[in-house]
């Protein structure tokens, strides 16, 4: 039974390498797997066909017409064109020479700008700065409300291209960092002072002149009200130690404009500066606020002044410069006040000459 049921049993025959092997993919990967392998091909290919075209890129360089550059010159030269420069038209925004040769630095060089400029507000010292000094004007920071009064002044900045903003009230009392301003504000460039020998050389020939050499007011307020009485007076010129204290925004309010009219004069020795004007016959007077029991003085109406004075002026007392004076005054008063502020008996004195 055994041999035949083996007999019966069917004959396989199986070719070389064609058993089944284990599959370790299933169909959805190896359709990923052919999906990666696409786009890589396809992004060689793009890579290829762009170096291919970037390959035949080339670069030509355009020929230049020898007659076309000469006429064009020709025409340049004819024209008065220059390399930066505009033919001359009535456009207001032509480039053109300013009539001031200062240079903005404002907002833009920290350092620079508290060293060459100053801020000037209040109408009066705004309007003296126009008159006598309007080269140095860099900006204009201006209300609506006042530019009716001040339209030749901004006229001129426009036409000398410079700059000019109307602003709010707040805005200007942050750029003075004051209520006092008028409406008004210019940024301007420092007066330079000259020193006391260049001041003789220059009014040599004059026959009257008055100096005030200012020792120890540092008080902006108390040297504006000083320099306002001065200008009006007729004084040409201050001595100062300090004379940038003249550049103080409260100091020019005070003095109305009257800084601009005055010559500021600088030196580090008063002694030798009131020698100075002695030897150019310059008549020495020292001025007391009050009596002093220690220091031999004459009343106002006793002094006769030369035609060429110089006036000393100390908040306190200098024994120094009282040994220079030709003449020491004193105003006389009575016992409800001790003495009057500097600036007021300045101008009480100015007052006689």
């Amino acid at each position: 039974m055994n041999n035949n049921t083996e007999k019966n049993k069917p004959t396989i025959f199986y070719a070389k390498n064609s058993e089944p092997q284990k599959r370790s993919h299933s169909t959805q990967q190896r359709m990923i797997g052919r999906k990666d392998n696409f786009k890589k091909d396809s992004f060689q290919s793009k890579n290829k066909i762009r170096q291919s075209v970037n390959d035949r890129i080339e670069v030509f360089k355009p020929k230049t017409n020898k007659t076309v550059t000469e006429k064009l010159n020709r025409e340049l030269e004819s024209n008065k064109f220059k390399y930066g420069q505009f033919v001359e038209h009535d456009s207001p925004w032509q480039k053109k020479v300013r009539d001031n040769e200062q240079t903005p630095t404002y907002g833009y060089d920290e350092y620079r700008q508290r060293k060459e400029e100053t801020l000037v507000y209040s109408e009066n010292s705004c309007k003296a700065v126009f008159k006598h000094r309007r080269s140095a004007i860099v900006k204009l920071f201006i209300t609506q409300d006042m530019t009716y009064q001040f339209k030749d002044l901004i006229s001129w900045l426009v036409n000398q291209r410079l700059g000019y903003d109307v602003v709010s009230t707040e805005q200007i009392t942050k750029i003075t960092q004051t209520e006092h301003h008028g409406g008004i504000c210019l940024i301007v460039k420092k007066r330079i002072p000259v020193t006391l020998f260049d001041y003789i050389e220059k009014n040599n020939g004059k026959n009257n002149d008055c100096v005030l050499a200012i020792d120890d007011v540092n008080n902006p307020h108390n040297l504006g009200g000083i320099i306002r009485s001065a200008a009006f007076y007729g004084v040409n010129g201050v001595i100062l130690r300090q004379t940038n204290l003249l550049n103080s925004g409260a100091a020019m309010r005070i003095a109305e404009g009257g800084i601009e009219a005055i010559e500021s004069i600088k030196s580090d020795d008063f002694v030798a500066s009131l020698e100075l004007l002695k030897r150019h016959d310059y008549q020495i007077v020292a001025l007391l606020p009050c009596p002093i029991k220690s220091i031999k003085s004459i009343e106002l109406h006793q002094i006769n002044f030369n035609k060429k004075v110089a006036i000393v002026i100390f908040q306190q007392i200098n024994r120094k410069l009282i040994e220079c004076a030709d003449v020491v005054v004193h105003l006389h008063g009575n016992d409800n006040m001790a003495a009057l502020n500097i600036s007021v008996a300045t101008g009480i004195l100015l007052s006689i000459l």
